[in-house]
């Protein structure tokens, strides 16, 4: 992702104004490591902002990355966190989705299969985007393990 083509900027928002992506590949979050986070939000705040995209709606956000952090300063109980909130097309939001989960060692496969399977379903250049986060072999292979 480009992001230096991409408007952005830093604002300190509601966790009301947030909204979790449809698109996020992560689907399951460990429930001891958001406690675990939680109380690191509450010792020493949220370290690191949210990445978001305005909605339809005035004033609301999408999460692009950062759903678990979402969820642990939700469980910390604080009223606002500091995101980075950038003006991203639904391609460049898949793209920033796929290297901010599916390249991480700790997810599912199901996950990252429904992922991939959800940019093959795309109207964007599906195989840009994917080389672009996998090596072209690893994406090969994984696209086969699809059509089994």
């Amino acid at each position: 992702m480009n992001t230096e083509a991409v408007n952005q900027e830093y604002q300190t928002v509601n966790l009301s104004q947030l909204t979790e992506s449809l698109t996020n590949p992560r689907k399951t979050f460990d429930h001891k490591t958001l406690n675990e986070m939680a109380e690191s939000i509450r010792a020493v705040g949220l370290l690191q902002p949210i990445l978001v995209r305005p909605t339809a709606t005035e004033g609301r956000f999408e999460i692009v990355a950062g759903a678990r952090r979402f969820r642990a300063a939700r469980l910390a109980e604080i009223e606002s966190v500091c995101v980075r909130v950038c003006q991203l097309t639904d391609a460049q939001t898949l793209e920033a989705q796929l290297i901010e989960n599916l390249v991480r060692a700790d997810v599912h496969p199901y996950e990252e299969t429904q992922g991939l399977r959800f940019i093959l379903h795309l109207d964007v250049d599906s195989v840009y985007i994917c080389c672009r986060v996998f090596s072209a072999t690893i994406f090969a292979i994984r696209v086969e393990h699809l059509r089994v």
